[in-house]
């Protein structure tokens, strides 16, 4: 009996003590466990900061990138002025059309005196009973070399917005007495004034020759 008693007493201790190596392999594992999660944390807290510092670091340098460009468009810019600079859109208008019509008939001078008359819808090719008119808006322009009746041209024209206009030459004078008396005979030859409209390019090859009389203009 008495050495069940001392074999029953040994088996409790070794179960003791196999749940108590259990125990410590379980705190181990946990502080293992922990200590690895202290580690990561600590690892991507790094990796944060060094983006964030990326991040700072590109951003600082952006506004230079924009700056220089912003620099190099302004000196193209300067380089690239045109000579009639200053001036309205209707003043570089006129000049540089009164300029392409000037090379367009030939005339070797520059107009001392320029006119442009704005004109509505409908306007009358001739200002007589009978005419036919210009459906668009439209400008005439009067330029002279010397402001006498032969040295003036006087040209009605209307813009077709893509760098072209539709123009044709206004008599300087009307001395048949038809114009006063034939409505039907004014009808006819503004018709047939129409029907010789020219379509013609307006380029920027001229500006410097504009850029000389566009001061002489005078809208009305």
């Amino acid at each position: 009996m008495k050495n069940v008693t001392l074999l029953f007493v040994g088996i409790l201790s070794l179960i003791g003590l196999s749940a108590c190596a259990t125990e410590n392999h379980e705190k181990r594992d946990s502080s293992a466990s922990s200590t690895s999660k202290t580690k990561q944390k600590a690892s991507s807290s790094s990796s944060s900061s060094k983006a964030g510092q990326q991040v700072s670091s590109s951003s600082t340098t952006t506004p230079s990138s924009s700056e220089n460009r912003s620099s190099q468009s302004q000196t193209q810019e300067q380089t690239t002025t045109s000579p009639l600079s200053g001036y309205s859109d209707e003043q570089i208008e006129y000049a540089r059309i009164t300029e392409t019509l000037l090379h367009y008939y030939g005339y070797n001078f520059q107009p001392i005196s320029i006119t442009a008359q704005k004109n509505g819808k409908n306007h009358p090719v001739f200002p007589f009973d009978g005419s036919m008119v210009v459906r668009e808006e439209s400008v005439t322009l009067i330029f002279s070399s010397d402001n006498t009746m032969a040295g003036t041209t006087i040209v009605t024209y209307s813009s077709n917005h893509n760098g072209s206009i539709n123009f044709y030459k206004n008599p300087n004078h009307y001395q048949d007495e038809h114009y006063l008396t034939d409505p039907v005979f004014v009808k006819t030859e503004s018709e047939r004034l129409l029907d010789r409209m020219v379509t013609i390019n307006i380029p920027l090859s001229f500006d410097e020759q504009a850029a000389q009389i566009i001061s002489k203009i005078q809208i009305k």
